[in-house]
C-alpha cells in the first residue's frame, strides 16, 4: 500500500512538474499582438505564422479575376522582432505578391518598413507556405460564394 501511495504521489509530482511549462507554451505571448485579430496559423522552423483575420479585402477585377490582400506576421520565437507582411494573392493564376513589410521588436518599435513599387506575382509552390495561405484566402468551398457577393456589391 505504501509504495502504490508512493507511486501515485511521484506521478502527481511529475504532472505539476510538466503542467506550467506545457501551459505556459500553450499561453505563448506574442507580444504586442491583440489576439482578438491575429490568429495561429502554423509553426515554421524558427518562427509562428498568425494572420489578421480582420484584413481580408477581396476585390473582383476585370474579366472575374479574384484577389485577396491580407496581412500575415512572422513571430521570431529565437529573436527579439516580429516581422508583417502586406500580401495579394491571385485566385485564377494560383500566385501571390509580398505588397509591403513592417519589422518590430518585442516592445513594438519599428526596426524596418519597405512597401514595393509594384505587385510582382510569383507562382505559388505547391507544400509551401503561400499555398497555405492561397487555400486560407479561397478556400474551395466559399470561392463561388466570395464571387457572387463582390458581384452583388458591385
Amino acid at each position: 500500500m505504501k509504495k502504490t501511495l508512493g507511486f501515485i504521489c511521484a506521478i502527481l509530482i511529475m504532472v505539476f512538474a510538466i503542467m506550467p511549462n506545457a501551459y505556459a507554451e500553450a499561453q505563448k505571448n506574442y507580444a504586442n499582438l491583440d489576439m482578438n485579430r491575429w490568429v495561429f496559423v502554423a509553426p515554421f522552423n524558427d518562427r509562428d505564422i498568425l494572420i489578421d483575420k480582420t484584413s481580408f479585402d477581396y476585390k473582383l477585377e476585370y474579366k472575374d479575376k479574384l484577389l485577396c490582400n491580407l496581412w500575415v506576421c512572422y513571430f521570431f520565437n529565437n529573436e527579439d522582432q516580429y516581422t508583417f507582411h502586406n500580401i495579394t494573392i491571385d485566385y485564377n493564376n494560383k500566385a501571390l505578391s509580398l505588397d509591403s513589410y513592417i519589422t518590430y521588436n518585442k516592445k513594438g518599435e519599428v526596426l524596418d518598413s519597405y512597401t514595393l513599387p509594384y505587385q510582382d506575382f510569383k507562382k505559388v509552390v505547391p507544400g509551401s507556405v503561400g499555398e497555405l495561405y492561397y487555400y486560407i484566402a479561397f478556400h474551395p468551398d466559399y470561392v463561388d460564394e466570395i464571387k457572387k457577393q463582390l458581384k452583388k456589391e458591385g
